[in-house]
């Protein structure tokens, strides 16, 4: 499942970008991780509303149950594994098909593989964790980080 174990508290914190070096190739970004001080709700979620000690910001943070995040990343592994079926059935169709029905089966292989990639890297950073308000694209410099020193998984 996930990369990381679930446990009463949440493992992922709410960054503060402190700096961006933009490079010729890369833009390093240096972030001030703070973690989420809340314990996970026995049952549904509690949304909690934060401030960054940094800069005064408020925000508010729903933190799920363990069951609900731990179903949360079953979907997850479900769904990714379920587009990676898809592009693989549909490349193995590919072999006996018409030129015409090649093209259908090739998109639908080239959006399976999109689909399972994107959700396998997802599955690594749920954590049961969301910002709910204000909206990721108005958060200016914040956002959910893993503190230094997590272990990738990939």
């Amino acid at each position: 499942m996930s990369r990381l174990p679930l446990g009463p508290y949440p493992g992922i914190g709410y960054g503060h970008l402190l700096s961006t070096n933009p490079g010729v190739f890369v833009t390093k970004y240096e972030w001030l991780v703070h973690p989420i001080p809340v314990e996970r709700p026995e049952s549904g979620f509690v949304d909690v509303r934060m401030e960054c000690p940094v800069c005064g910001r408020t925000f508010t943070v729903r933190v799920s149950s363990l069951a609900r995040a731990r179903r949360r990343q079953q979907m997850l592994e479900w769904a990714w594994r379920v587009s990676l079926a898809i592009a693989v059935l549909s490349l193995v169709l590919m072999i006996p098909a018409g030129a015409a029905l090649r093209w259908v089966l090739f998109i639908f292989v080239v959006f399976g593989v999109v689909f399972a990639f994107a959700l396998y890297m997802r599955l690594g950073l749920t954590d049961g964790v969301f910002i709910r308000w204000p909206t990721w694209t108005r958060m200016r410099g914040h956002m959910l980080r893993w503190p230094p020193g997590t272990p990738r998984w990939w």
